[in-house]
């Protein structure tokens, strides 16, 4: 799906202003001098109720403009949430599943743009598949020869229902291309090993390595994508955390330099050996 963005990779919009109450302040009270210079004498003054006073209404401008930027995030579709993400659905006639998140209804609302482009796209299999089930964690559609469709997909959980929930939505009047052939399929786990040493630095905390499996857990379901590369270089760096001083590898294979996977392949963690390789 390489019309999907990752939207939290984007910059801060400029039409969202940075706050600042003391800037704020100060813009305030110049433009009280220029129109009552007299006002020098008490403005470096605390405890002065003209300071309280301008300083209140700095707050309140501070409230506004921020409420500003709320508005603005919420007409962007890398920052709606909630019934703001609802209506930016809407418009292009999207709608939140049951039980769906904001990100997952956030990639289909980028797959349904994708796919105005016309029917039979990447893009419009993967939207139709994630729409036929909330089971679905993505799809990816593969042309195997010329005439013919197949729709890989990611599951969260593995059944034989949502296929042929999908397969019936695809094969539906209207959806799938005349004279295409579409055909349904799985995804397979590709398990990774890892066998690696780890030297500890001097203030390393007694459970390193469990907290290295638990980062190795948590890197892998975040970055997991079908047919996504998985470098070792990539798992040194989640392995490189505080507490480690150096990580090396028992084995060409453990893992080995590139895992490279099929398009019907997601990468999983698969067996994992830290070994305390003490001090350095």
């Amino acid at each position: 799906m390489s019309s999907i963005l990752d939207t939290s990779a984007l910059p801060s919009p400029a039409v969202v202003e940075p706050l600042d109450f003391e800037a704020i302040v100060a813009d305030i009270k110049a433009d009280l001098l220029a129109r009552y210079p007299e006002a020098a004498t008490v403005l470096d003054l605390e405890s002065e109720p003209l300071v309280k006073l301008l300083e209140s209404f700095a707050f309140r401008e501070l409230l506004f403009r921020a409420r500003v930027n709320d508005a603005a995030r919420a007409h962007l579709l890398a920052f709606a949430t909630g019934a703001d993400l609802d209506h930016l659905g809407a418009l292009f006639g999207v709608s939140r599943m049951a039980g769906e998140h904001d990100e997952r209804l956030r990639v289909r609302i980028q797959l349904r743009i994708a796919a105005l482009s016309g029917q039979g796209t990447g893009e419009h299999y993967a939207l139709v598949a994630m729409t036929a089930s909330a089971n679905v964690r993505a799809a990816y559609a593969i042309q195997p020869r010329p005439g013919y469709v197949h729709v890989v997909l990611w599951l969260h959980s593995m059944d034989t229902e949502t296929p042929d929930a999908v397969a019936a939505a695809i094969n539906s009047e209207g959806t799938r291309m005349l004279g295409v052939v579409v055909t349904v399929g799985t995804a397979t786990p590709r398990p990774v090993d890892i066998h690696a040493r780890i030297w500890r630095t001097a203030d390393a905390s007694p459970d390193l390595l469990q907290k290295l499996q638990q980062r190795l857990a948590t890197g892998f379901a975040e970055r997991a994508a079908l047919g996504r590369t998985v470098a070792r270089s990539w798992v040194t760096t989640l392995l490189h955390a505080d507490g480690v001083a150096a990580v090396d590898y028992v084995g060409e294979d453990a893992p080995p330099a590139t895992t490279t996977l099929f398009s019907d392949q997601f990468p999983t963690l698969g067996a994992v050996q830290l070994i305390d390789a003490g001090l350095m």
